[in-house]
């Protein structure tokens, strides 16, 4: 059995443990209400630059344009979102675990990873990652997804990939996050449309502004994916944390009981090697 000095070492060291979780479970709570109110900021712009994107698009014709073009698929890219950083329970491997099942052919599947432990799993498993994105701030400022779309527009332009798919986790709840895939291109309409209040003219055609608009809602879809994923990031390890410290705590419990047991059976063994003593002195005194 352990002694009560090392069992005393062992309360304060997890004790020490217990401050640090504490610590990091509210930092991560106050990053996932800053990320979470830029997210729920974004949602109305988000919907309502879809709708009218689901309104012009039977006004252009697909063939005319080159992200609306539908090719047979021979090579993918698929982007997808993880965090720079772990503690965060299953967060990551969740998303990692979706975007493998989308991966159907590893020599004609491309991967743009944002976050290095996306990237680090890929790069160590030999799929081909065409670029890494890491060190976004949080909640991610906008300007910071426009060289990911440029990227993925490029690509799907110059036909080196045949469609693209993002993978991020979707905030539901602070104990929820849903992995999630989106097909960002080509754009169908894969909802019915939402008819407007009023009817739009657009100028100067419905051609050019959706060759302007489109490229914005992929920037914004890509946003918004960055967005739902921070806030899933540090849901996951606010309440990972939160496990940890109750964990912790209990086991402070635990080893003060067993403290507490130690130092009674130390001190019952003092006084019974007191008696002892004094029980043979007397005898040797008579």
């Amino acid at each position: 059995m352990a002694t009560v000095r090392e069992i005393k070492r062992h309360i304060k060291s997890v004790s020490n443990i217990k401050k640090i979780t504490k610590t990091m479970q509210m930092v991560a709570g106050a990053k996932m209400q800053k990320t979470l109110n830029a997210l729920l900021a974004s949602r109305p712009y988000a919907q309502l630059a879809w709708n009218l994107l689901l309104n012009l698009a039977p006004k252009t014709e697909r063939e005319l344009h080159p992200l609306l073009q539908i090719r047979p698929v021979r090579n993918s890219l698929i982007v997808v979102i993880t965090s720079d950083r772990g503690l965060c329970g299953a967060f990551n491997m969740n998303i990692i675990g979706e975007a493998l099942k989308e991966i159907t052919d590893k020599e004609h599947s491309f991967l743009i990873t944002v976050g290095k432990k996306g990237r680090d799993f890929f790069i160590r498993r030999g799929y081909k990652v065409i670029a890494e994105f890491t060190g976004l701030n949080a909640p991610v400022p906008f300007i910071s997804i426009t060289p990911i779309s440029q990227i993925i527009i490029e690509e799907f332009i110059k036909e080196n990939v045949d469609e693209v798919k993002l993978v991020y986790s979707d905030y539901v709840s602070n104990v929820v996050q849903r992995p999630t895939v989106i097909r960002l291109l080509p754009f169908q309409q894969e909802q019915p449309e939402e008819p407007f209040l009023a009817q739009f003219i657009y100028e100067p055609s419905p051609s050019e502004v959706i060759d302007t608009l489109l490229v914005r809602i992929i920037e914004y879809k890509i946003y918004a994916g960055v967005l739902e994923s921070q806030a899933s990031e540090f849901s996951a390890r606010m309440m990972a944390m939160k496990n940890a410290t109750e964990n912790a705590e209990n086991l402070i419990q635990n080893l003060i009981l067993s403290y507490n047991k130690a130092r009674q059976e130390g001190i019952t063994k003092e006084l019974t090697e007191l008696s002892t003593t004094k029980a043979v002195i007397e005898s040797l005194q008579k």
